[in-house]
């Protein structure tokens, strides 16, 4: 029997009773608590009926038994973590938007999971412990968080939803979005067809997976990635990265080891934009170039981060690269100080100069883009954000997908870490727009916000009777800056 909308009307509050529903039993309604549970037949989760808590009658509304009055009314206080993840809950919101629109029925999971990850650091086995400690059970009380659940969760997005996880993330890239490329390795010892022995900057050679991201070249955020074996080089695999994502305007940025008349090449028959750092010894900065004077050499200057950098633009063979040939004159003279204390530290002994004196503060690189010399300057060094988020992905988030043992498990952790680092980007973005780059670090604000707790004065589940922890009115304010109000609720 349909449930009349009169009854339906009087329904415990899921904040104050968790998650019921309401069955008809001759001709009387009765609540009865509703929880989740994996089914490992249907591969998904399945309802769970738990005690009756009470009765619901038009005249009276809802009234509690004495299941309801021992669970419910006797709590006392609790405590549970709220400022992160209501910060997050209002930066990412767009985000959450999305994963709601692609993943309908298990974007709650993927959020929570993606958020614990993100606050805790937390391995599976302890997921379900920080879930009760956290806001998030208040917000879905319903859904499963123990190590059995959650692994099954991450292992069917990564066997069923590959379509789902590559729209999910063409979703933050537009026609006219320039990005930039990378990719960094993930070292695994777990027998699935990513691990492979393969190069990497650190000349390691243990197996490995290999992981190439999309940035944003505006925000720098994680927009796309794609995962390939070990023993794929970066370049075989960044073409197809590039058409698989959408983006029509990519620009490689590579480290040092990356550049070869052979990878050049490579680049150039893939129409893809490149930027290229060279080996201090390269050949390709002319001799006739460092024989010529400071004030003739040099096209001109300009000021990064309060430091004079000087350069150069040419032409560069017949194939349409260019030479940008820089100087910082701040790292000139550290290295003008080193070869100084190496001379005074051998007491008179002669000592090899360990810069050349002509090569002191330069660095190269070699493009295919005609651009103003600042211009290239400040797209590599956006590499150094990128960086910032593969230290981020590695250490904070806590990779994940290198302990796991099948394909399913390593492209489902991987899913859920870039939705992490989406969160965690949203965070980057609100200082930067707040312009408090210079006085707080997103790990900063994380653990304020941590420390920000919703205590809920008569029972866990009664969401008229609580308090938001004390709140400085500085933190206040810093939390208004990024955008933020902890105490709307």
């Amino acid at each position: 029997m349909a449930i009349p909308d009169n009854i339906k009307t009087h329904k415990p509050d899921t904040d104050q009773y968790g998650a019921t529903e309401i069955r008809c039993i001759k001709d009387h309604f009765y609540v009865y608590e509703i929880s989740s549970k994996w089914d490992p037949q249907k591969n998904r989760p399945k309802k769970v009926t738990g005690k009756c808590i009470g009765k619901i009658t038009e005249k009276d509304g809802f009234i509690p038994n004495a299941n309801c009055l021992r669970m419910y009314e006797t709590i006392s206080p609790v405590v549970r973590t709220y400022g992160v993840f209501e910060m997050f809950d209002q930066l990412g919101e767009d985000i959450s938007d999305k994963l709601k629109e692609v993943f309908p029925d298990i974007y709650r999971e993927i959020r929570t999971v993606a958020l614990l990850r993100l606050v805790y650091g937390c391995t599976p086995r302890l997921m379900k412990r920080c879930f009760e400690d956290s806001y998030l059970v208040d917000l879905y009380p319903d859904i499963g968080t123990c190590d059995k659940t959650v692994r099954r969760l991450v292992s069917m997005l990564g066997a069923d939803h590959e379509t789902e996880i590559e729209h999910f993330m063409k979703m933050f890239v537009s026609d006219q979005s320039t990005v930039l490329i990378d990719g960094t390795s993930i070292f695994t010892k777990n027998s699935d067809s990513f691990s492979r022995k393969g190069y990497n900057p650190r000349h390691i050679q243990d197996r490995q997976a290999r992981l190439l991201y999309l940035f944003d070249s505006g925000s720098h955020a994680p927009v796309f990635y794609r995962m390939v074996p070990g023993n794929i080089a970066d370049k075989a695999a960044m073409a197809d990265t590039v058409i698989q994502s959408g983006v029509k305007n990519c620009t490689v940025i590579a480290d040092k080891g990356f550049y070869s008349k052979k990878n050049v090449s490579f680049l150039m028959e893939k129409k893809l934009n490149y930027i290229l750092p060279l080996q201090r010894n390269t050949k390709l900065i002319r001799e006739e170039f460092e024989r010529t004077p400071d004030e003739e050499r040099w096209d001109g200057q300009f000021v990064f981060k309060g430091r004079v950098i000087w350069y150069h633009k040419e032409p560069c063979g017949d194939a349409g690269n260019y030479l940008y040939v820089f100087r910082d004159d701040a790292k000139k003279a550290k290295e003008d100080l080193k070869t100084a204390q190496r001379i005074e530290d051998a007491q008179g002994e002669k000592v090899e100069d360990m810069f050349a004196d002509r090569r002191k503060g330069i660095f190269a690189f070699i493009s295919n883009k005609d651009e103003d010399a600042k211009e290239i300057y400040l797209a590599y060094k956006e590499r150094w954000d990128i960086e910032q988020c593969f230290d981020y992905l590695k250490n904070s988030v806590d990779i994940g997908p290198a302990s796991q043992r099948s394909n399913e498990s390593m492209l489902g952790w991987t899913f859920i870490n870039h939705v992490s680092l989406l969160y965690f980007y949203s965070l980057v973005l609100a200082i930067r727009k707040g312009g408090l780059n210079n006085e707080w670090t997103p790990n900063e604000i994380i653990m304020m916000a941590k420390n920000i707790y919703k205590i809920y004065t008569s029972g866990v589940l009664n969401k008229d009777k609580f308090i938001i922890s004390e709140v400085s009115q500085k933190d206040i304010e810093l939390f208004h800056t990024l955008g933020v109000d902890l105490l709307r609720n």
